[in-house]
């Protein structure tokens, strides 16, 4: 696998970017359109599985936009859980009076 970071530090529209972990794909060639990205994908993708904290790796994640959400379908290879997990900054959560 080849260092991605050099790569991904010079995808601009977000800013420098951190080190980036090894990654068996290939990411987009920087200025591209997507590069940045991909390269953010690479970095927030889920790791592991809400349901039972396997490794991804032979999972599937999939990112999509809704308006500012970035959503990732995400499937685990080792329970076979199928989901959503949705990234957000900032959680409100109401909780009725008891």
């Amino acid at each position: 696998m080849r260092d991605l970071s050099a790569q991904a530090r010079r995808a601009a529209h977000h800013g420098p970017m951190p080190d980036l972990p090894p990654d068996p794909h290939r990411l987009p060639p920087p200025g591209d359109w997507f590069a940045s990205d991909a390269a953010h994908h690479l970095l927030d993708r889920p790791k592991f599985c809400p349901r039972c904290a396997a490794a991804l790796d032979r999972g599937l994640v999939s990112e999509w936009w809704s308006g500012g959400d970035r959503v990732f379908l995400t499937w685990c290879a080792e329970c076979h859980w199928t989901g959503n997990v949705v990234l957000f900054d900032k959680a409100v959560i109401e909780e009725p009076e008891h």
